[in-house]
């Protein structure tokens, strides 16, 4: 049972929502921890010329984060499908959560929709990492953002948009990213993040490969060290 939810949280992934989209990579993965956790992405293909970006983070570990991660997956898909507005996808998710979860159950939550013809980038933050825009070898933040999902029916999010250019990348993550300890209990962090990013930016990998150098520099770091959290990890690169 424990091994299917376990399977069940590496298949809500999206894949077949980026098949013949022109313009950009979109690279990602999903390390579990040893414990069940609530880490999820998710592509979704929207009208007309659109992406739906999603990452999610479930507070907790067990059956309950998992099955939280599956309900908040249908409801943003449910809502994003016939809505355009990030904060107001966010806030029905959201307002989803308050209803059915209990007062302790909240989940941080970054979606995001690409205009892959336009490359405009809009996205709404709900307690979320700030993801990483990286141009031109400089690294700025997403820095708008709001309260995690869950806590408040009511919250209202406001969401930031930014045009791409050719060359961009955008890196979103989960704090079990940032949060990896080596045997030292020194965390890889944000520094090393960036980093990372921009030395496979560097050696002008694919989205994949990114995600697969970033990963790489995290074990590097961090060695056999236990894992208490799932680590997601999502590249957009624009060509």
């Amino acid at each position: 049972w424990l091994f299917f939810l376990g399977v069940l949280a590496t298949v809500f992934l999206g894949w077949a929502a980026l098949v013949g989209v022109p313009g950009v990579q979109i690279g990602a993965s999903f390390v579990p921890s040893y414990e069940l956790g609530g880490d999820f992405y998710d592509f979704l293909r929207l009208p007309p010329d659109n992406i739906g970006i999603a990452v999610c983070d479930v507070v907790g570990k067990g059956v309950r984060a998992s099955l939280l991660m599956a309900s908040i997956r249908a409801s943003l898909r449910a809502h994003a499908s016939s809505i355009y507005d990030m904060g107001e996808v966010v806030a029905r998710v959201n307002r989803d959560l308050c209803e059915d979860a209990l007062t302790s159950d909240f989940a941080t939550l970054f979606y995001a929709v690409l205009d892959y013809k336009s490359r405009r980038f809009t996205y709404a933050n709900a307690g979320h990492p700030s993801p990483m825009l990286i141009r031109d070898g400089q690294v700025s933040e997403l820095a708008a953002g709001g309260m995690v999902i869950g806590i408040e029916p009511m919250y209202r999010w406001r969401c930031d948009s930014l045009l791409l250019r050719s060359g961009d990348v955008v890196i979103i993550y989960t704090d079990g990213l940032s949060e990896a300890m080596n045997f030292d209990d020194v965390p890889f962090g944000r520094e090393r993040i960036a980093d990372a990013a921009k030395a496979a930016i560097a050696q002008k990998q694919s989205a994949d490969g990114i995600v697969r150098h970033m990963l790489w520099a995290m074990r590097k770091f961090a060695g056999l060290q236990t894992r208490f959290d799932d680590l997601t990890l999502v590249a957009i690169k624009v060509l």
